[in-house]
């Protein structure tokens, strides 16, 4: 078990040693969350009643809801961009070949790399909570297990979208355009700042190939009204079905990239 940990662990503080290196790093992070709650705060005693009307399924509140959904989506981020950074980043340094020659196997690298950047969310989120809570929102009825579950799923499904993304990373060697699309579809159809039934009923069949779109619906019945497993039952079976396509296909996606790339002695290419 602890000789299982020690790969995790040696990345986990790798990359939590370089970014605490940065003190200016963590204080942006916690002042850009307490300026994005503030905004939405005040946007939502302007047109949250009106907004209420759209969400009263979720208990009305505007700003309780759009916290949630900015919330998760720095979870979000870090599942697509994270890996296809830290990959970019091993690239640039030298340190790809070296990480794919251990005998590590390849998930565990994959999964090690990113440790940290969900830590770091996490404290962006912890952030927009507690603010959230000082402005009024009531997480009293909150039901805990419920939401770490969606939670949990949430990550695995967008760490399977985060290897597809990486994966072209890997060829194209230039940004993270899939990694871009897939983040910015997320935010626009997953119902982060307003509910789905807005959008055209189109859009609405390609939302729910998102995970973000089940998690987001979980994540507020479970927090904000205190709904149960048996409530939310169809959109944690809806996430579960998504982390059985996206984490194979995304193995499948990567591993052929470092196929492709060693093949044509790109792999250390930058």
């Amino acid at each position: 078990m602890m000789t299982a940990a020690r790969v995790p662990w040696a990345f986990f503080r790798r990359d939590m040693r370089i970014e605490t290196s940065y003190k200016a790093g963590f204080v942006l992070r916690i002042g850009g969350a307490l300026i994005t709650v503030a905004v939405f705060y005040f946007i939502s005693r302007v047109f949250g009643e009106a907004a209420g009307v759209r969400i009263d399924n979720y208990g009305g509140n505007y700003f309780a809801f759009v916290l949630i959904g900015i919330a998760l989506t720095e979870y979000v981020g870090q599942g697509i961009g994270g890996l296809g950074a830290s990959i970019r980043e091993s690239q640039t340094t030298g340190t790809l070949e070296l990480m794919l020659l251990s005998p590590t196997r390849m998930s565990t690298v994959l999964l090690s790399s990113s440790l940290w950047t969900y830590a770091s969310a996490t404290m962006s989120v912890g952030t927009y909570f507690v603010a959230g809570a000082l402005l009024g929102v009531d997480f009293s009825a909150a039901n805990v297990p419920v939401a770490l579950l969606a939670l949990g799923l949430t990550l695995v499904s967008y760490s399977g979208l985060g290897l597809l993304a990486a994966a072209l990373v890997i060829l194209v060697k230039r940004g993270n355009p899939l990694g871009w699309l897939i983040r910015g579809g997320s935010v626009v159809l997953g119902g982060v700042f307003y509910p789905t039934d807005v959008l055209p009923a189109g859009l609405q069949t390609v939302a729910q190939a998102l995970p973000v779109t089940h998690s987001l619906d979980v994540l507020r019945r479970s927090v904000l009204l205190g709904e149960g497993f048996e409530q939310v039952a169809g959109g944690l079976v809806a996430l579960v079905l998504l982390s059985a396509v996206y984490i194979p296909l995304g193995l499948l996606a990567f591993a052929g990239a470092i196929r492709i790339a060693r093949t044509d002695g790109s792999l250390g290419h930058y």
